[in-house]
């Protein structure tokens, strides 16, 4: 099996999961299998390409591209960043283009 090392935020003793808004957590590396990653990227791709599959314009604008940014977790999860205030904090930017 593959793996790949990611710096990862650890949760807090009392959290079951690190989230968005959880104070911050050691940082530690950790080795997640790729097979987890890559399904849990597939994921959340599918559901980010189902959610937009009928928003094909904007107004008068035809809407061309996506930016998202996620953000493995250290259980090796993918999850989608709903914040703006997270950006720049070593989440993944996926750009979906037409």
């Amino acid at each position: 099996m593959e793996y790949m090392p990611i710096l990862v935020s650890l949760p807090q003793e009392d959290e079951d999961v690190k989230g968005i808004f959880s104070p911050d957590g050691d940082i530690a590396f950790r080795e997640i299998p790729t097979q987890q990653l890559k399904e849990n990227l597939s994921k959340v791709c599918q559901g980010v390409a189902e959610t937009l599959s009928e928003v094909k314009r904007v107004g008068d604008f035809k809407l061309k591209e996506v930016t998202i940014q996620v953000e493995v977790t250290a259980e090796g999860g993918v999850e989608l960043i709903g914040t703006a205030k997270m950006g720049g904090k070593g989440a993944i930017t996926l750009t979906f283009a037409e």
